[in-house]
């Protein structure tokens, strides 16, 4: 079991539901929200995301004589890639089984 779909089964645990409450009967089972959990979970990032991570990275982690994320970084595309690759380290982690 994948750390993904552990974590989707405590947050999403299956839910018996009696049958004479069908006013209250839920639109999504504990199935449907797991797996909606875990493909958020494993989605891929969008660029907006990889860039606001990347500059956290960068403003986090360079030295006082480096420029400031904003002005012309050449740095910039490397850490771009580098926060790709950390994500997709992290979510291969959360997703093997």
């Amino acid at each position: 079991m994948s750390i993904i779909s552990s974590k989707a089964e405590r947050l999403y645990p299956t839910l018996t539901i009696d049958s004479t409450h069908d006013a209250l009967a839920q639109v999504y089972t504990s199935d449907d929200l797991q797996e909606a959990y875990m493909a958020g979970a494993s989605r891929k990032p969008t660029d907006e995301e990889i860039k606001a991570g990347a500059k956290a990275f960068y403003e986090a982690l360079k030295p006082d004589s480096y420029p400031q994320w904003d002005s012309d970084c050449a740095l910039r595309a490397e850490y771009y890639d580098a926060m790709r690759l950390a994500v997709k380290a992290m979510q291969g982690k959360a997703t093997e089984e």
